[in-house]
């Protein structure tokens, strides 16, 4: 697995597109290089097998153990800022 860079926090209520488009923003705004990795959990969780990708602690689970290797956390904030009102998108940041 590539290893992350940045860790991506959001809500799964914004539109994909300005969720690309925060992404791409971002790799422009902080010139990273095409192989920087962006840690999203959907994408980054196995979803057959999340019983392993979870734990009963938020210190031990893939986001946490993400976080720690990650450079950096992007927060893709909506015009409503939906975000900040999610318990995970609030602990990960």
């Amino acid at each position: 697995p590539q290893p992350p860079t940045w860790f991506v926090s959001h809500w799964w209520g914004e539109p994909v597109v300005a969720f690309i488009q925060c992404l791409r923003q971002h790799s422009a705004d902080r010139h990273c290089p095409r192989d920087a990795g962006y840690w999203v959990c959907a994408y980054a969780n196995n979803q057959w097998d999340l019983d392993n990708e979870l734990s009963d602690t938020p210190d031990d689970s893939s986001f946490r153990r993400a976080m720690r290797l990650a450079v950096g956390t992007i927060s893709v904030v909506d015009t409503e800022a939906v975000c900040y009102t999610r318990v995970w998108c609030v602990f990960e940041v």
